[in-house]
């Protein structure tokens, strides 16, 4: 009977935590009970009973309007005590710079699993600014500049399971995958990534990869604009613009890991 317990106690906690993520993963605009107890394989009442308890924590929150659950204030406020935030305060000055720089909006972006998270963003001072991604965000990896910049650093063999894993994710996004393997293949040759067509249209993007001291990717910081903004002139100064900023937050990052050589929770999700 007590392994029985065990058994269902774990079992209760994962779906609580897949049910997190497929909301975290539709934020800011939420998603409907019937989505979540499909994407999650569970029954809408199981489903529900669990956002209910979720709820009354504080961690998912249901609009009364739409019925679309989102993340919950008390869960935000877990994560101000984690390390990604002693990560991001340490980013921050270096990021700002950068945005004052580019004059266009920048982001910093970590990994968590089968996703890449918007940890940090920027404003710039140009008078159109593109706010695709608001911070906490999350994306399928393979698909926004800075998801390409992180899988370029990483092995042929671990990109393919990710793309593998991720293959049904990533269909609503229209991008084949042979145009992904092309431009992580380029990202490899370049060392950043230049999409001239991001996901919002009429966009560009450029992603840089931020790499621990033996090259493994820790995060990236990109800046999306209009697409006058990434002209053919202006490409390669932004590079130079976004690959010092990755350095400079790659050092930050290196202050921050234990003396035995591990990562520091600074830098994870």
């Amino acid at each position: 009977m007590a392994a029985d317990k065990r058994t269902t106690g774990t079992q209760a906690i994962d779906r609580a935590f897949d049910i997190l993520q497929l909301i975290s993963a539709a934020s800011p605009d939420g998603v409907r009970l019937k989505d979540i107890a499909a994407q999650a394989g569970l029954t809408q009442p199981t489903a529900h009973r669990i956002l209910a308890t979720l709820q009354k924590r504080g961690l998912v929150e249901r609009a009364a309007t739409s019925a679309q659950y989102t993340v919950g204030g008390e869960l935000t406020l877990l994560g101000l005590s984690s390390g990604l935030r002693q990560f991001r305060e340490m980013a921050g000055p270096t990021l700002r710079t950068l945005s004052d720089s580019v004059g266009d909006t920048v982001f910093l972006t970590v990994r968590s699993g089968l996703d890449t998270v918007c940890a940090d963003r920027k404003i710039g001072n140009f008078p159109i600014q593109v706010l695709s991604i608001e911070i906490g965000s999350r994306r399928p990896l393979g698909i926004s500049a800075n998801s390409v910049a992180m899988l370029s650093r990483m092995s042929e063999a671990e990109v393919a399971e990710i793309l593998r894993r991720n293959a049904d994710r990533l269909t609503p996004y229209n991008t084949p995958l042979a145009v992904l393997t092309d431009r992580i293949g380029r990202a490899r040759q370049l060392g950043y990534v230049h999409i001239s067509q991001a996901i919002v249209r009429g966009t560009s993007a450029i992603g840089i990869p931020v790499c621990d001291m033996v090259g493994r990717p820790i995060a990236a910081v990109s800046t999306i604009a209009i697409l006058s903004r990434h002209n053919k002139k202006r490409v390669p100064a932004l590079v130079g613009l976004l690959r010092r900023a990755a350095e400079d937050i790659a050092v930050l990052a290196q202050q921050a890991m234990r003396p035995d050589g591990l990562e520091s929770a600074a830098i994870r999700v």
